[in-house]
């Protein structure tokens, strides 16, 4: 029994560290330990999220700049 309690308190601890770590600890477990009256786009974005965003970001100019040079092609 003292085996399965072990097990399962491993489990949570990897699920909370892995929910924070992706998450952030203002977005971690839908905002549960976010500061009260702080909005969705005040709050601190995690790594991931936030390397995520560059690439996607980066992606958009990409396509943008190749659409500028194929229109000005065509003129």
């Amino acid at each position: 029994m003292g085996r399965i309690v072990i097990i399962g308190a491993i489990v949570v601890a990897i699920w909370v560290g892995l929910e924070i770590q992706n998450n952030g600890i203002e977005g971690a477990f839908n905002g549960l330990f976010a500061p009260a009256g702080q909005e969705e786009a005040e709050r601190v974005t995690s790594t991931p999220k936030r390397a995520g965003q560059a690439v996607q970001n980066s992606f958009d100019q990409d396509e943008a700049r190749k659409i500028r040079l194929l229109e000005q092609a065509s003129e």
